[in-house]
């Protein structure tokens, strides 16, 4: 199996900032909002980032579409998204400030992936959701590879 890889763009940049920060633990220092963070030590944070940049893979490329799959992929990997966001947040290495708006859109994300959105796309958004019918490929990966950003 092939792994495709592409530069990013400064979209596709923007999308993975805004999806992958549910993978990531910010190190802030004490900010003007007043809200502080914990560091990662140096080895766990390039961890991390190792992660979220194997997570902006699409591995599989060529998967039949089966809306049912797509939908459920998606959703779920923006489900998980907001937890790790939460679960991050709760133990201080995200700020509270910076969780509640990435959260917000993803729920707003989950809203708008459905069955019968997948049954009428076309063109980019038809491709996100041929990418997420296979189990090989994150959300992050499908949506930047694919230019699919759903709604905040």
């Amino acid at each position: 199996m092939e792994v495709r890889k592409k530069a990013p763009t400064a979209s596709m940049a923007t999308l993975a900032l805004t999806l992958a920060l549910a993978f990531t633990a910010n190190a802030h220092a004490d900010g003007a909002d007043g809200e502080t963070t914990r560091s990662l030590p140096p080895e766990t944070q390039a961890t991390v980032e190792d992660i979220a940049h194997s997570l902006m893979q699409v591995r599989d490329d060529d998967t039949e579409l089966s809306c049912d799959k797509a939908v459920a992929n998606a959703r779920s990997g923006l489900e998980t998204m907001i937890e790790v966001g939460q679960k991050n947040t709760d133990d201080g290495y995200m700020k509270r400030s910076d969780f509640e708006p990435m959260a917000a859109q993803l729920r707003g994300a989950i809203e708008e992936i459905t069955p019968e959105d997948c049954a009428t796309a076309t063109d980019d958004k038809l491709a996100f959701y041929r990418c997420m019918s296979s189990d090989y490929n994150h959300v992050t990966a499908c949506a930047a590879m694919r230019r699919f950003y759903p709604k905040p």
